[in-house]
C-alpha cells in the first residue's frame, strides 16, 4: 500500500514503529490476560488484571493518548457523559448508595482498562494477538479457578463464554496467513455446527456468519476494504434481514420436526410456545427494558429503579414459556422472588443504561453498535486475513450490546481494540485511495 506523499503516516503505524513487539513483551501480555478472572469484591467483581492494567495505564499517562485514537477518544468522551449521567439520575429518583456506586464505577473503571488495553496493545497487531490468544485462554482458566464472568459458568462453560473464546481464537489463528480462504470458511461452518450441537445458537449464527464470509471474501474478495456507500449499505442490510428470516423459518422447521440437539430443541419449544412471540420470551428482561423506556425515557428510573408493573410484566414474559410444560414450580419460584435490588431487567448494554440513566446514557453503547456495524459493513466482502476475525466480533457486539448484561470491561475492551484498530486500518485504506485517484480531466 503506498503512503500518502508529505504527509506522515497515520498513528497507528506510527505507534507500531515506535513500540515494536518483542518475544519477552509478547509472552508477558499472553500470560497476563490468561490470567484473567481472579477479582476483589470491590464495586462489584474488580478483576486482579483490571486493577494492573489501570495502574500501568497511569505510570504512563503522558505517553498512553499517543495510542488512543480519535475513535476511541470519543467514546470515552461517551462513556464518562453515561456515568454522569447515572450519577444526576440516581440523584433525581433517590437510587440506593451501594447501586450508584456500582454503576457510576463500573463507567470510572471502564474507562483507565480502555485506554490501557490501547497502550498495551499499541495498534500493534503482533501484540494484539498474543493478548486475544491470552484473553481466550483465560475462560479455562476461569472455569478452573471457578471466578466467572457469568452467572452458571461453571455449569454450562461453552454457552456462557468458552463457546465464544473458541470462536475467537480460531479467528485470530487464521490471521497469519496473508488472506481468507476457503479451508478458513469450512473450519468456521464446521465449528458453527459444533456451537449448535453444544447449546450455544448465538455463537453458531456469527461463527457461521464469519465462514460464509471468509468463503465469498476468498471467492469475490477485493483487496482492499470496499468503500462503505449508501448503495451498499442498503444491500447489505437487506441481505441480512433475508437471512435472519430465513434462519428463523429453519428454526421454527427444525424445532417442529424435533431434530435440534436436547437442550436447544428444549429451549425452542418454549420460547416458541410463548403468546410473546420467540424474541420476547428469550429476552424477556429486554422486552421490558422497552416498556421501561417508553414510561421514563428522558431520565431513566436510576441504578435501584423498581416498578411493579414493570417487573409484573416482566413475570408474564418469561412464564409464558414454561405454563405450556406445567412447570409451575419454577413459576411460582420466580413469582416469589420480584426483588430486583440493582435496577429494572433489561439484559443489554444500551437498553439497560437508557433504562437506569436516560437516553444521554445510551448515547455510549449505541455509538459502540455504530462501531461494530461499520467495521462489519467494511469487512464484507474484503479479502484479507482479517476478515472472519472481524466480522466475528463486530457481529457479536452487536449482539451483545443489544442483548446482554453488562458492562463486562475486560470484554468490551478487547473488543474495542481490534474494532478500533480495524476501523483506522479501513479509514487510512479509502483516504489513500482517494489521493491515489487520478483527477477528473
Amino acid at each position: 500500500m503506498a503512503t500518502l506523499p508529505h504527509q506522515p503516516p497515520p498513528i497507528w503505524q506510527q505507534a507500531v514503529r515506535a513500540a515494536p513487539a518483542t518475544p519477552l513483551l509478547c509472552a508477558a501480555l499472553f500470560g497476563m490476560m490468561a490470567l484473567y478472572g481472579p477479582a476483589l469484591q470491590v464495586i462489584g467483581n474488580l478483576r486482579y488484571i483490571e486493577i494492573l492494567i489501570i495502574v500501568i495505564a497511569a505510570l504512563n499517562l503522558r505517553r498512553i493518548f499517543l495510542y488512543a485514537d480519535d475513535i476511541t477518544l470519543r467514546l470515552i468522551q461517551l462513556f464518562l457523559l453515561t456515568a454522569v449521567c447515572q450519577l444526576v439520575s440516581d440523584i433525581v429518583n433517590g437510587a440506593a448508595t451501594d447501586g450508584t456506586i456500582k454503576r457510576v464505577g463500573t463507567y470510572l473503571i471502564f474507562i483507565p482498562v480502555i485506554l490501557g488495553m490501547k497502550f498495551l496493545s499499541a495498534n500493534d497487531f503482533t501484540r494484539m494477538r498474543w493478548i486475544f490468544f491470552g484473553y481466550a485462554l483465560s475462560w479455562i482458566f476461569i472455569y478452573i479457578v471457578g471466578t466467572s464472568a457469568a452467572p452458571l459458568y461453571q455449569e454450562n462453560p461453552w454457552r456462557l463464554g468458552l463457546g465464544w473464546a473458541g470462536s475467537f481464537a480460531l479467528c485470530v489463528l487464521f490471521t497469519y496467513r496473508s488472506n481468507a480462504s476457503l479451508a478458513m470458511g469450512g473450519l468456521l461452518l464446521l465449528l458453527a455446527a459444533g456451537h449448535v450441537v453444544l447449546g450455544s445458537r448465538a455463537i453458531a449464527i456469527f461463527t457461521l456468519m464469519a465462514g460464509l464470509g471468509s468463503i465469498w471474501a476468498a471467492l469475490r474478495g477485493a483487496a482492499e476494504p470496499p468503500r462503505i456507500a449508501l448503495r451498499r449499505v442498503i444491500a447489505i442490510l437487506c441481505g441480512i434481514l433475508l437471512a435472519g428470516f430465513l434462519l428463523y423459518q429453519a428454526l421454527i422447521a427444525a424445532t417442529n420436526a424435533g431434530i435440534l440437539p436436547g437442550d436447544v430443541q428444549k429451549r425452542m419449544q418454549m420460547q416458541l410456545a410463548s403468546p410473546y412471540g420467540l424474541a420476547a420470551a428469550a429476552r424477556p428482561e429486554t422486552a421490558s427494558a422497552i416498556s421501561a423506556i417508553g414510561r421514563r425515557p428522558i431520565l431513566g428510573w436510576g441504578s435501584t429503579g423498581y416498578d411493579n408493573d414493570i417487573w409484573g410484566y416482566y413475570i408474564d414474559i418469561q412464564n409464558s414459556s414454561y405454563l405450556g410444560r406445567g412447570d409451575y414450580s419454577i413459576i411460582y419460584e420466580q413469582a416469589f422472588n420480584q426483588e430486583w435490588d440493582l435496577g429494572l431487567p433489561s439484559h443489554s448494554h444500551v437498553f439497560g443504561a437508557w433504562v437506569d440513566a436516560g437516553v444521554f446514557a445510551s448515547l455510549s453503547w449505541f455509538a459502540v453498535l455504530l462501531l461494530a456495524s461499520y467495521v462489519l459493513i467494511g469487512a464484507l466482502g474484503w479479502n484479507s486475513a482479517l476478515t472472519p476475525l472481524l466480522l466475528f466480533v463486530s457481529g457479536t457486539t452487536i449482539w451483545d450490546v443489544l442483548f446482554s448484561p453488562g458492562p463486562h470491561r475486560m470484554d468490551m475492551a478487547v473488543r474495542f481494540v481490534i474494532l478500533t484498530y480495524a476501523a483506522s486500518r479501513m479509514r487510512t485504506s479509502w483516504k489513500e485511495a482517494s489521493v491515489e485517484r487520478p483527477a477528473p480531466a
